[in-house]
């Protein structure tokens, strides 16, 4: 007889299904958590005979392509994200208005056309000056701001690789758990849910995919990289290249991997790629400035008139090699420099001097110099830097001023070959980029040797007219120098906009597909309390039918009796 069999069989399945309606219920708020219902099928022994039901398995509900479509939108919106943040920063760092770079580079140049009114003047001089040393500040200060986004950027890449190789191990260790559950037969929803939110966890680092394998194992990919290989985990280290760029390695692996999007990816796009890219425009600009400035300032005269003595601010790594493979921030060309050496009576005379950077030393420079009566040339061998010192009773200055009282005599461009501003003789700023740009430390104490004349004559601001000009000197593409550094703030702000607008639209795709998600694997509490009643309306019928079947057997029992 199968009657307590199946009776003991349907109470056996409806307790078993309460259990399950019971932890549903309790985790339906449970991140991560998805639902699960028993499998039922009909016992029989010979295939004829019922002896009740069995329980063949469990459900766990799930909807992989809108989990995929998930895990890419995790990776899509933290690299977002993540760029948004440094951008933004960026942004705030270049400060596009008053206070910053443009600003002061307005102030600089107002200044230099209110001082061609009053060249004479040292109340005037002083303001030109101030405007100078802000003008350079501000480029320090951005630099340094970049500099240190960027440091921060690798720190935080070292901390992002600290928790991707934890993750891995963990989503290894669950994989080979799962594995041996599933093996013997029984269920591993649980450890799934676990693995599934270590992978989400793992997607909003790197981007990732998940490949399923045998007996409940899930492999994890990266964009060219194998993440977690059944019970097995890579583990990533921190390195650099020749560049100086940080680069992610799989250990045992010599090929860097590449992680396209998630916080690693916008972390890693943004140290080797795009700071360095804003820092590479700032350093141009302020070159560029520096160049054209210091070219003009060196060939001019101070109040003070022509020098008794001059050094370069700028050394060489070996005064006795070629100047073109010294790596002068400033380029040398082959041309002619024009030194103005005048005596104690006022009689001046010019030496045109023929310089190639291709064959010539800063020594053999020295040498040329050296060899201009009224003037001796050294070269530190400590600093490599050039040192001028004109003899008693004589000046010299760079300004080819005219020799001829008649007239006629002056050279138009003193410097051709570019020698001054790339050993830093008579400049304005100095300095190689934008990280260390500053105003020539005795112009701040003597405003009196602000190069304004080229003639040296009282009242003169033919120098200062020149500088000038450089304000509307379209030298990046048609931009001025302010228009530069206009375009650059703009390219950051064109990208703050386009992440802003990537994150708010990447967002809502998000909340869609987890609305999407959440209506298969979430628990819905209305539902579960019909699965509730209808087990225990199994409950209570199994046990009536038990209840009916004791009683009918006491009847039989009866009878034989």
């Amino acid at each position: 007889m199968n009657a307590f069999p199946i009776g003991l069989s349907a109470l056996a399945a409806a307790t078993r299904g309460l259990d399950l309606v019971g932890q549903n219920i309790a985790n339906a708020n449970t991140p991560g958590y998805h639902r699960q219902r028993l499998d039922f099928s009909s016992r029989t022994t010979d295939g004829f005979n019922g002896t009740g039901v069995e329980i063949t398995g469990m459900t766990r509900y799930e909807a992989q392509a809108v989990r995929t479509a998930i895990l890419r939108g995790n990776s899509d919106q933290a690299d977002a994200t993540t760029r948004l943040d440094i951008r933004r920063q960026v942004e705030a760092t270049l400060g596009a208005g008053p206070g910053g770079i443009g600003g002061a580079f307005e102030r600089f140049f107002n200044q230099v056309e209110g001082l061609t009114a009053r060249p004479d003047d040292p109340a005037v001089r002083r303001p030109l000056i101030a405007a100078a040393g802000d003008l350079a500040r501000q480029f320090t200060t951005a630099a340094a701001d970049i500099d240190k986004l960027r440091a921060d950027a690798g720190t935080e890449i070292r901390k992002v690789v600290n928790e991707v190789n934890d993750l891995t191990g963990r989503i290894a260790d669950l994989n080979g758990r799962i594995q041996v559950v599933v093996q013997r037969g029984d269920q591993a929803n649980d450890l799934m849910d676990q693995r599934d939110r270590l992978i989400d966890e793992l997607s909003q680092r790197v981007d990732v995919r998940m490949i399923p394998q045998p007996y409940g194992a899930m492999n994890v990919m990266g964009t060219d990289t194998a993440l977690v290989v059944g019970p097995f985990a890579s583990q990533y280290s921190i390195g650099s290249d020749a560049a100086g760029n940080l680069t992610v390695t799989q250990q045992g692996s010599s090929r860097p991997a590449t992680f396209s999007s998630g916080t690693l990816g916008g972390l890693v796009r943004e140290y080797n790629t795009d700071l360095p890219a804003t820092r590479s425009r700032l350093d141009g600009l302020a070159r560029e400035l520096m160049g054209r400035v210091n070219a003009l300032h060196a060939t001019g005269i101070g109040t003070d008139g022509p020098f008794s003595s001059l050094a370069g601010s700028t050394p060489v790594a070996d005064p006795s090699a070629p100047l073109a493979g010294q790596n002068l921030w400033f380029p040398v060309q082959a041309g002619t420099l024009t030194v103005s050496v005048t005596d104690a009576a006022g009689n001046r005379t010019n030496t045109a001097i023929a310089f190639d950077p291709a064959t010539d030393s800063l020594q053999d420079v020295a040498a040329a110099f050296g060899g201009i009566p009224g003037l001796t040339a050294s070269v530190n061998a400590t600093t490599g830097q050039l040192t001028l010192t004109a003899a008693a009773g004589y000046k010299f200055d760079f300004a080819g001023r005219d020799t001829n009282p008649a007239g006629g005599g002056a050279v138009a461009d003193p410097d051709t070959t570019g020698l001054l501003t790339a050993l830093g003789v008579n400049n304005l700023f100095t300095g190689t980029s934008a990280g260390d740009i500053a105003v020539r430390p005795d112009l701040l104490s003597n405003p009196n040797a602000l190069a304004a004349s080229r003639t040296g004559q009282p009242g003169d601001a033919s120098n200062l007219e020149r500088i000038a000009l450089v304000r509307d000197q379209r030298v990046f593409s048609g931009r001025t120098l302010s228009g530069e550094f206009a375009d650059l703030a703009a390219v950051v702000g064109v990208d703050v906009k386009g992440l802003d607008d990537q994150q708010t639209a990447q967002a809502a795709v998000l909340r869609n597909l987890n609305g999407q998600e959440q209506a298969v694997v979430g628990v819905d509490t209305n539902e579960e309390l019909v699965q509730l009643l209808q087990y225990q309306r199994m409950v209570e019928g199994a046990s009536k039918y038990l209840s009916a079947v004791n009683t009918a057997l006491d009847s039989m029992l009866e009878i034989i009796r």
